[in-house]
């Protein structure tokens, strides 16, 4: 027969095990590799070169996609895209989000958070330059660089972003391992101090 403080190890033995094998990961996801989209615009003035803000996007397409993109319709086959009206002289930011987009079930967004470069140069383009945050659904939020294009010819503009840093974890995995590993020290003190 089994005595009561070895039944009580295998027990937290069992209990410890099982948490490791079905507990959900806590692991970071980080989003990889980049997306362009292109589309239409309209600006406060009627002229690219005078302008300080997009009122309206009435139309943007995925044009490219890689890393954890990779499954997203471009072209023809591309998800409708929202867009959202901004400033960027002077930048009234954060603009969260500049775009959204479902596809496969997931949702697919970025927030433009800083504004670093303003290229007007006067010959009909436009260039700005900054970061922001990519968000996946099942994916950890990565901050990312973006570069928007835009040139009167066409009134068409380009947009691309893509990762950088990840956002880190906070810890909490790691103080859970904590608490587990004080939790079954006082146990094995608790049953030394009991046989005593």
């Amino acid at each position: 027969m089994k005595t009561p403080s070895k039944t009580i190890l295998t027990l937290l033995v069992i209990g410890l095990v099982s948490c490791g094998l079905f507990s959900q990961q806590a692991q970071a996801v980080p989003i990889t590799g980049g997306i362009s989209l292109a589309g239409g615009y309209v600006t406060n003035t009627v002229n690219l070169n005078t302008a300080t803000a997009f009122t309206s996007f009435p139309f943007a397409l995925v044009t490219g996609v890689s890393g954890s993109y990779t499954g997203v319709g471009t072209g023809l086959g591309s998800p409708l895209v929202t867009m959202n009206p901004f400033t960027f002289n002077p930048f009234n930011g954060p603009i969260t989000p500049l775009w959204t987009f479902m596809s496969a079930g997931s949702t697919f967004s970025f927030d433009l958070t800083a504004l670093t470069s303003i290229l007007q140069p006067g010959d009909d383009t436009l260039t700005l330059k900054g970061t922001g945050t990519l968000h996946i659904t099942n994916f950890t939020d990565t901050v990312g660089s973006w570069v928007f294009t835009a040139n009167q010819g066409g009134d068409t503009f380009s947009f691309s972003s893509s990762n950088g840093a990840a956002v880190p974890d906070s810890g909490s995995a790691v103080a859970l391992l904590g608490i587990a590993l004080a939790g079954i020290e006082g146990v094995r003190r608790a049953l030394r101090a009991h046989r005593a």
